[in-house]
């Protein structure tokens, strides 16, 4: 039974001259005891004896029931439109709509959620997609004419890593308890960089680079690449260094001159790199991320080098040869959206 039939026989038989307590038996006898409580009864016979005769429910004052209207949708969508951070409390203070409102306007209506701001390397501008475009095309081309082989390339870069290793900073506890406590790594903390190179078939050159030396084109030459040229002729005895491709980015010690002509007097070519492209460079897209996630806390630096090599070493050359697989693939999906930045799209 609807409420407005429950009210109309109460007036009723408040007409007939039946009391509240009768009225109140006969609804739950027809209906059932939890059916319509006695306060109710009591309540609108009360409104009939003042001399109301209407049944349905008076007008509210104030906002309509629903706020979600055109007027409402519509200023909603262009302080988002100029303002994608917005808060919804800011939203409704601005609007003077209810926080619930304006979150039913956002969700139910504009079909909007908000989301965590996805990190890139850098703004690439339109000319600087066009160039990984150009290059992941000019690549890919020569890998799948066979005029490269992955098998030759050598990729390398520099990293830092540090003695001590962070933990998660997530962890279960007991209800009522606190969450745990990590010390914060300071800029200050001993650590060392190393320079790694590897093919498909694992790493070539582990060096680390002593405490308080910089690196730059004479030291790049004498410490990375000649040692690096050896271990190539050592693991290649019947081809050496021919058909070597050299990769790495475009750090400003890569590029010196001194590091273009040694490289071109032992023949070995140079792959391209687009600017900013670390989802484009093997060490930046797996392999640091990867190392110092497996490392562990070392009192000293030749401790963390014994860990370090060990690490690299121990790893199936199908690791190292599917990584080099991946690569390519990422070089599509670089042509395959423009030259933009893709890793948030790849499963």
């Amino acid at each position: 039974m609807e409420k407005e039939h429950i009210r109309y026989y109460i007036l009723t038989r408040f007409k007939l001259g039946i009391n509240a307590t009768d009225i109140h038996q006969e609804l739950c006898t027809a209906w059932g005891e939890s059916y319509v409580s006695y306060r109710c009864v009591v309540k609108w016979i009360h409104e009939f004896h003042e001399g109301r005769e209407s049944i349905e429910d008076a007008p509210h004052p104030g906002r309509p029931v629903t706020e979600a209207t055109p007027v409402n949708i519509e200023t909603v969508r262009q302080l988002i439109d100029s303002d994608r951070g917005i808060s919804i409390r800011s939203i409704a203070a601005e609007t003077g709509l209810t926080y619930y409102t304006v979150q039913t306007i956002i969700t139910n209506y504009l079909r909007q959620k908000k989301l965590c701001s996805r990190w890139v390397p850098h703004f690439l501008t339109d000319e600087q997609k066009k160039e990984r475009v150009r290059i992941c095309k000019e690549n890919l081309a020569k890998f799948e004419s066979r005029t490269w082989r992955l098998c030759d390339v050598v990729t390398g870069d520099e990293t830092w890593i540090y003695y001590r290793k962070i933990e998660s900073s997530g962890s279960w506890v007991p209800e009522g308890e606190g969450p745990s406590t990590a010390v914060r790594r300071s800029p200050f903390e001993p650590k060392s960089m190393f320079c790694v190179f590897f093919m498909t078939t694992g790493p070539i050159l582990i060096h680390q680079v002593p405490r308080g030396q910089s690196i730059d084109g004479r030291y790049y030459r004498k410490n990375c690449l000649e040692p690096l040229v050896e271990q190539i002729k050592t693991k290649r005895p019947a081809s050496g260094t021919h058909a070597i491709k050299m990769h790495f980015d475009n750090a400003p010690p890569h590029k010196t001159s001194t590091v273009n002509d040694y490289l071109a007097e032992r023949s070995i070519t140079v792959m391209p790199h687009p600017a900013y492209s670390p989802d484009l460079a093997p060490s930046d897209f797996w392999l640091f991320g990867f190392l110092k996630q497996q490392l562990d806390t070392y009192p000293d630096e030749k401790s963390l080098k014994r860990a370090v090599t060990a690490t690299l070493e121990n790893l199936p050359k199908d690791v190292y040869r599917i990584t080099f697989e991946n690569w390519i693939e990422r070089m599509k999906l670089c042509i395959k959206y423009h030259g933009d930045y893709f890793e948030h799209l790849m499963q």
